[in-house]
């Protein structure tokens, strides 16, 4: 799988919806923010083994380690998608164990009877047996 691509992969997530900025270290894909100091990242953990790593504990399940730039291969961004009964529509979860579908196209809005929520946006809660989560990967600098 060639990833930061900018294509969409298919079930690399399951059902998990994920956003942000992710790279990998050591053969394990970490999500990430950018360190105070240049040159350098903070990679997050819910692993608590993870701190046989080097990781740190920082509160409740969550685990960082500062590294720099040159110990990851490349950083990208992940944006999730849902498909549903055939078309890609935004997703989120929406905290009730159901994913949160939206699009601001009134045609498929009416054809799937999504409601308005916004000026010009429509949503739909879904269960997570009705939805694939595809991933869009795409490279990303710090620069």
């Amino acid at each position: 799988m060639n990833l930061g691509d900018g294509k969409l992969n298919n079930g690399v997530s399951g059902k998990m919806i994920r956003k942000g900025e992710y790279t990998f270290y050591n053969g394990k894909e970490y999500r990430f923010i950018e360190s105070e100091s240049k040159g350098f990242i903070e990679v997050i953990s819910n692993n608590k083994e993870d701190m046989n790593y080097g990781f740190i504990h920082y509160k409740d399940n969550i685990y960082t380690k500062v590294i720099s730039l040159n110990e990851v291969e490349k950083v990208f961004l992940i944006h999730s998608f849902a498909k549903y009964k055939g078309e890609l529509f935004g997703a989120s979860n929406d905290g009730n164990g159901k994913i949160l579908l939206s699009t601001p196209h009134l045609k498929l809005a009416e054809k799937y009877r999504f409601e308005r929520t916004d000026k010009y946006l429509y949503s739909k809660n879904v269960n997570l047996d009705e939805v694939e989560i595809i991933e869009e990967r795409k490279p990303f600098s710090l620069d």
